[in-house]
């Protein structure tokens, strides 16, 4: 058989790839670790020539502290074929770069044992991780803060949401916003603070004022200028100077700070630090400005709605005092008109009990009861044109005498019209007797022209004035005058407040008050 062909020789092309490799790589004695050779993108990377790095220990070429995990005693151990390490690699003119860092296994070559460690630069990417880092940080607090915006009911719950959002899950070790108060020394108020230095934030002292040191760091600035400003490194800017020990203290080594402002003309300042230097991207200063709009029309709409909020407020309590000023009005009326006619008193109190219990029954809200209560109170204020004599006649009334008392609504309503009540308190009281098919007084009003409070004190009011007594009568029994509304049921009184009255009287047992007690308040 033929003998086999000699292997090429391809030491040429070992020695190119050597040569044109991107990573740097180094060869050491495996029982020193002192440097036997390196390839020219070694030289590249260290900023150390050939011959400067020949005869150097490997660890040399890394921090101290790292020098354990690259000691050549442990590398058939701890770092096997293949595996690598993020370690440092320290340059010629000072620095280091993050490089991952791999070594072989001891080799014998040409007599010699090695170890060949391979060193490729990180730089690109870690700060492409950074980047990735910065703006996931960034986004989230966005997200945070954007969800606050939303959820927010106060101007405080909505600053101190933003803050939390910013140190949550992030980069981001402490937040705080800061209100631009006026003043000689212009301080600046932190009203809401969130992450691990916020119980340490007395001693800030923060000012806007131009002409102060504490006036002229990053938040001064950014509220003057309207402008962000980034630190990139606490340790070396000297507008931090004076907050320095405060940020050593803290663990801080970088900050920006984003101005603030609403349309209302309030101004302030949010503050976001870091633990490292360097930590705020441009994408993520492009994520805070979007928010630091947001922010702005979030607190300009809060401001808004606090505003109108207060002026409800304060409405309705004017409102409250107008109602409690127009109810001792009607009940100084009431009583005077009271003394006027003693066989009615109490009457107005007892319709208005039965009124109300009517309007709950058919599902009205409570301002429309008390309004009809009101007008309940007030139905006979009328009469007090009409004399006394003919209010307490014993026997029956002349045409005259009747056409008279039959005036009183309208004269009610003149006393009452320019009362400025929120609902028609003098038109309920003017039609009380008014009847669905036109035959009431004094307008003749029909079904669809009366107001339904109205319907429901015509019932209410017969009710009452048939089950009490008069100097003319005894009261009738409450089943004749219940029976006797049923009748007119759908032609005379409104049919809805007929079954309502006869059910709270048969069904639920309604038990009207005694003339001194009455049960419906105005």
């Amino acid at each position: 058989m033929p003998r086999s062909a000699a292997p090429p020789d391809r030491r040429h092309l070992y020695a190119s790839c050597w040569a044109v490799a991107q990573d740097a790589i180094f060869a050491a004695d495996a029982s020193t670790g002192l440097l036997v050779d390196v390839n020219p993108a070694a030289e590249a990377l260290t900023g150390y020539c050939r011959q400067e790095l020949v005869g150097m220990h490997r660890s040399q070429l890394f921090p101290p502290e790292e020098h354990s995990r690259t000691n050549h005693a442990r590398c058939d151990d701890a770092i096997q074929d293949g595996d690598s390490q993020k370690l440092h690699l320290k340059l010629k003119h000072g620095g280091s770069i993050p490089v991952a860092f791999s070594s072989s296994s001891s080799v014998v070559l040409a007599g010699e044992s090695l170890t060949i460690c391979t060193v490729r630069d990180r730089t690109e990417l870690e700060e492409q991780a950074h980047s990735l880092a910065t703006l996931r940080w960034a986004l989230s607090a966005y997200a945070g803060a954007a969800l606050a915006l939303g959820q927010a009911n106060c101007t405080e719950s909505l600053l101190q949401a933003i803050c939390e959002a910013i140190t949550t899950e992030s980069a981001y070790v402490l937040a705080w916003i800061g209100s631009a108060e006026d003043g000689p020394e212009k301080p600046v108020r932190i009203v809401a603070a969130s992450g691990s230095g916020k119980n340490d934030l007395d001693d800030l002292h923060v000012s806007w004022a131009d002409d102060s040191e504490n006036g002229n760091g990053s938040v001064g600035i950014a509220i003057r200028t309207g402008k962000f400003k980034i630190i990139e490194d606490i340790e070396t800017s000297e507008y931090f100077r004076p907050w320095r020990d405060w940020a050593r203290r803290n663990g801080i080594r970088s900050l920006v700070s984003v101005p603030l402002f609403d349309e209302s003309g309030w101004r302030g300042a949010l503050a976001v630090y870091a633990g490292k230097p360097n930590a705020f991207e441009p994408v993520a200063i492009e994520v805070f400005e979007h928010l630091a709009k947001e922010i702005g029309h979030g607190l300009h709409a809060l401001h808004q709605r606090e505003l109108l909020e207060a002026e409800r407020i304060c409405s309705a309590r004017a409102q409250k005092q107008l109602a409690e000023a127009l109810s001792a009005t009607v009940t100084a009326l009431v009583t005077a008109m009271e003394t006027r006619d003693p066989y009615t008193a109490g009457h107005e109190s007892r319709v208005a009990d039965i009124a109300y219990a009517i309007g709950k029954e058919l599902g009205w809200a409570e301002d429309r009861l008390q309004a009809m209560c009101m007008a309940a109170m007030v139905h006979d204020i009328g009469k007090i044109s009409v004399p006394a004599a003919i209010l307490a006649k014993p026997g029956r009334l002349s045409p005259e005498e009747r056409a008279l008392i039959n005036k009183h609504p309208d004269t009610g309503y003149s006393v009452l019209k320019d009362i400025p009540f929120s609902w028609p308190v003098a038109e309920m009281m003017r039609q009380h007797h008014e009847k669905l098919d036109g035959s009431g007084y004094p307008q003749g009003l029909t079904a669809d022209d009366i107001l339904p409070e109205a319907k429901v004190l015509a019932v209410a009011d017969i009710v009452e004035a048939m089950t009490s007594n008069r100097p003319y009568r005894q009261g009738l029994n409450l089943e004749v005058v219940l029976a006797e509304i049923e009748s007119q049921a759908g032609t005379l009184l409104d049919a809805e407040a007929v079954r309502a009255c006869a059910k709270l009287f048969r069904e639920k047992k309604l038990i009207l008050a005694s003339e001194s007690q009455p049960t419906i308040g105005i």
